[in-house]
């Protein structure tokens, strides 16, 4: 009995959600777009209940695109995919979209948004598990970039933070992956790789590289092993200065100024 009554339940929803999207496919292009905006805020409700219907979105949006090619929401489709896209974890997608949406509407009123989830969809990927320190570069750069507007825009703040962020994040995998090439007694090839690494994370973050000991060492201990012409004592002095209280990393470099 219960069976039936659950059956006949779903029937009647089905059939009511099939005339309520029918009645949606053939409104106004403001119906439309209003329709795919709720659809996008839809929230779980339950573990496997609710939230956005994605399969909906995609025919809510073709749809807008065929009726309505000039409508002022059909501009905003890349945009709608690039939040797609990021509700459903494929950020790269995600950041590709917001992109084209930028390329495609300069000036559009939802630009600062765009270029707001872009910051956020890197951050998605600067906190994936692998040692990829592209997005942390990406979102560094985006930010020394940032255009007034943006600036002054509600989204600033949150940004700022996403961007300290990751240039702690940079400096960290930047002496990581230089500790990793000196690890690796490959010779020279090895401390040119670590000098390399230090040097070109300097450009984005020499602020942080400077009040490094740990980076500052592995930079001169590279260096002192690449470079017969280096100026040992004046670089192990400035550094023993900045440094005071590192004694091994001072004791370490000494043990090279002999070294040819």
């Amino acid at each position: 009995m219960f069976k039936r009554i659950l059956l006949i339940f779903l029937l009647g929803f089905l059939a009511v959600s099939c005339s309520n999207t029918s009645k949606i496919l053939s409104g106004s292009d403001k119906e439309l777009y209003d329709t795919i905006q709720a659809e996008l805020a839809r929230k779980k409700t339950l573990y496997i209940f609710g939230g956005p219907r994605y399969t909906v979105l995609k025919d809510y949006i073709l749809t807008l695109q065929i009726r309505y090619p000039y409508s002022v929401y059909t501009r905003e489709v890349s945009l709608i995919q690039g939040d797609i896209s990021f509700k459903t974890k494929k950020f790269a997608d995600a950041i590709d979209n917001y992109k084209l949406f930028l390329d495609e509407q300069q000036n559009h009123p939802k630009s600062n948004y765009a270029k707001y989830k872009i910051v956020k969809s890197y951050k998605e990927l600067m906190s994936s598990e692998d040692k990829d320190i592209g997005p942390t570069i990406e979102i560094i750069k985006i930010y020394n970039n940032l255009d007034a507007n943006l600036i002054e825009s509600k989204y600033i703040n949150e940004i700022k933070s996403i961007y300290e962020d990751a240039r702690i994040l940079l400096l960290k995998r930047t002496i990581y992956i230089a500790n990793f090439y000196m690890d690796k007694n490959l010779g020279k090839y090895s401390f040119e790789s670590a000098y390399k690494r230090i040097i070109e994370s300097s450009e984005l973050i020499q602020d942080l590289i400077e009040s490094s000991a740990e980076a500052q060492y592995i930079k001169l201990y590279s260096l002192f092993m690449i470079d017969p012409e280096a100026d040992k004592i004046l670089l192990l002095n400035n550094f023993a200065s900045s440094f005071p209280s590192e004694d091994d990393y001072i004791q370490s470099l000494k043990s090279l100024l002999d070294f040819k």
